[in-house]
């Protein structure tokens, strides 16, 4: 058996290349996660134009304005009919202008229909009925993010957490926000914050953990990956991403298992079958006991 401190860089740069995500579903019960754009359609289009007996086209009516209560709005979003709750938050914040939570269900309409201009738009009416509408500030900066308008998200999540300095979600997306700009110090601190606040955040765990292995410090991710597992095993990324950890730490055996717990997860996951692939053929020696300090996860 070759010993393990022979195994090659490039076998742990393969690794990390074939690292999960960091936020494919970094969301509460109130947020919402990255849309799919959809094709955007008229909720009642017109009739086929009628033809009369002389040839001419006739004119046709007018499509019906779309009413609706906000309930109906809710019930067309629930039901991921996006474009019936736009149509009816459209008509209903028509009626009603000073109600922010209708322009904020008419923003995230407009997002869940692949239309962040609009969602952007309608989120920024929402504030400025009430500047202090925390979900409008939060939705409205993943929209930012989403448009790589990182400074913008900040500015917008900076308020929020001074409206609500106990959400996790609010520090998460901080977090996020301050790693897509090149800041690590200020996103490791936000995501321990996160973490502070909601000991269950397994995003957050999971985002510092590969923000950690970004940064080549494999050792700090291995508490946050572990715990983001032992909570959620039944989310192929925290596996994966695990795996990495511990194949960075020279644990190839301990690795291999992570990877095939990730194929369990999703069987059809393929960063995993790659990165599985690969370690299944490294030769290491005895391997250090993996002893994880929980304390370091919260």
């Amino acid at each position: 058996m070759r010993p393990m401190r022979h195994v090659t860089a490039v076998l742990l740069l393969a690794a990390f290349a074939a690292s999960g995500c960091s936020d494919r579903s970094d969301t509460s019960q109130n947020d919402k996660p990255s849309p799919q754009p959809v094709q955007t359609k008229p909720v009642t289009p017109p009739a086929d134009s009628p033809v009369a007996t002389d040839g001419r086209t006739q004119a046709v009516a007018d499509a019906p304005t779309i009413t609706g209560s906000f309930a109906d709005g809710e019930a067309a979003y629930r039901a991921k009919k996006y474009n019936d709750a736009i149509a009816i938050f459209d008509s209903y914040v028509a009626r009603r202008p000073g109600n922010a939570s209708g322009h904020y269900m008419l923003a995230l309409s407009a997002w869940k229909a692949g239309d962040s201009a609009r969602a952007e738009q309608a989120f920024e009416k929402a504030l400025s009925v009430d500047p202090r509408h925390v979900k409008s500030l939060v939705n409205l900066s993943r929209v930012l993010i989403e448009r790589k308008r990182y400074d913008d998200a900040i500015e917008r999540l900076t308020r929020a957490a001074e409206i609500d300095p106990e959400s996790a979600t609010v520090y998460r997306l901080l977090g996020r926000t301050y790693g897509s700009r090149g800041k690590v110090d200020e996103a490791v601190d936000a995501y321990h914050r996160a973490i502070e606040l909601n000991s269950g955040d397994v995003w957050s765990m999971n985002n510092l953990g590969l923000l950690f292995l970004e940064t080549n410090r494999a050792s700090e991710a291995l508490p946050l990956l572990a715990k983001a597992v032992e909570l959620r095993n039944d989310v192929p990324e925290f596996h994966n991403n695990f795996g990495i950890a511990l194949e960075r730490t020279g644990r190839f055996r301990a690795a291999e298992a992570a990877y095939g717990d990730a194929l369990k997860a999703d069987p059809r996951y393929a960063k995993a079958k790659q990165n599985l692939a690969r370690v299944e053929h490294v030769s290491s020696g005895p391997e250090e006991p993996l002893e994880v300090d929980r304390a370091a996860s919260k």
